[in-house]
């Protein structure tokens, strides 16, 4: 504990630094378009209800009124995040406060540990606009709003630290909280087994041992949430009868497809701002990403474990979120830790992509607030 308040007395001020400018952002951005950023409301839109009605009732499953041929209710939606606030709301704190709080001390943990872990606490200027970029990046207001992407990203860089570090029981652990806090973080199991098994230099019986003990927790995850969704709703499967209903909606679809296809309605629908700022910043994630894979290819040969690790993350991550077709703005801020690998582009590069990143930051939180943002 007392290493813990000396790291926030000393060097690890810089992130919370990084993280106090962010959100003093949010804040303001709320306070100019006239929301109360001190009531909770402000940062509840969308699935958020859903959220909190997990956290309040747990899972709901039932005939929807309209077409009683489909199902309706809460289990689409994963419950590591809901169960953290939804237990602070026992202990007598508002529910959907304690929602925005969780939200909050992630967001300000995720760019902490991104610092003391794949930063390696550095102090540099490329090291510097790397945690802005996590700060501001793409997708930037679900990290403060009552879902549970701040939960997500803080696991996921905790799962792939810890995997990194060999220590695979914990980075197990982390993924399967990750797995459980939001679809996308299921893809930490398949991707830590590729990584582990692309180990040549390691025996195939103790390649598979580690596979075992770091991918096996993360799927035991979904297996915990579907047997939690058959104790409250009756049903093993839940979750697929209510995503039966949205099949049409976000069936699997190939992801460059996709991603034309979103740039396009940003082009169509131009006075449409939304369709806009939705189409510019899945062209700026996927610049971000070609960058950085582009500067890892020039330099393979001196490419380390942990990028390796990262550019298999990032572009898995990438791709899920467009081949669901659906509120893809909301799963590209999964990939916050793609900051890692914006550090090691040039400095102005990187500081580019940072202030880039906090204009579209901005715009989208303009159409959160307003509530036309999914």
């Amino acid at each position: 504990m007392r290493d813990a308040i000396a790291l926030l007395r000393g060097p690890a001020r810089i992130p919370l630094l990084v993280w106090g400018c962010a959100a003093i952002g949010v804040v303001i951005v709320a306070v100019v378009l006239g929301y109360n950023p001190w009531d909770s409301s402000t940062w509840s839109r969308w699935d958020s209800g859903l959220y909190e009605d997990i956290a309040r009732d747990g899972y709901d499953l039932f005939p929807c009124e309209e077409e009683p041929t489909k199902w309706c209710g809460d289990a689409a939606w994963f419950p590591a995040y809901p169960w953290l606030f939804g237990g602070l709301h026992q202990l007598g704190l508002p529910l959907q406060g304690s929602g925005v709080l969780v939200s909050w001390l992630f967001a300000a943990g995720t760019i902490i540990l991104l610092w003391a872990t794949f930063l390696e606490r550095r102090m540099g200027a490329a090291a510097a606009a790397a945690l802005f970029y996590a700060a501001f990046a793409p997708g930037q207001i679900y990290y403060y709003a009552v879902f549970p992407l701040s939960l997500l990203t803080f696991t996921t860089v905790a799962c792939l630290w810890l995997l990194y570090r060999e220590r695979y029981v914990a980075a197990g652990i982390a993924g399967a909280v990750a797995a459980l806090s939001y679809p996308v973080g299921v893809l930490l199991a398949p991707i830590s087994a590729v990584w582990l098994v692309a180990q040549r230099s390691v025996p195939l019986g103790e390649r598979l041992r580690r596979v075992a003990i770091t991918s096996g927790p993360i799927l035991a995850g979904i297996w915990i949430l579907i047997v939690v969704q058959r104790i409250e709703t009756g049903h093993w499967d839940a979750f697929f009868l209510i995503q039966e209903k949205y099949a049409v909606l976000h069936g699997s679809r190939n992801p460059f497809v996709a991603f034309w296809e979103v740039l396009r309605a940003g082009v169509q629908d131009f006075e449409h701002g939304i369709s806009v700022v939705v189409a510019l910043q899945t062209a700026f994630v996927t610049i971000v990403l070609a960058l950085v894979l582009v500067h890892a290819f020039r330099r393979r040969r001196s490419l380390d474990r942990a990028d390796s690790l990262l550019l298999l993350w990032a572009v898995a991550t990438w791709a899920l979120p467009l081949s669901q077709a659906f509120s893809v703005q909301r799963g590209q801020a999964a990939l916050l830790p793609l900051a890692v690998l914006v550090a090691r582009l040039p400095s102005r590069l990187a500081w580019s992509l940072a202030v880039v990143a906090a204009a579209i930051a901005v715009w989208m939180e303009s159409y959160f607030l307003d509530g036309t943002l999914i």
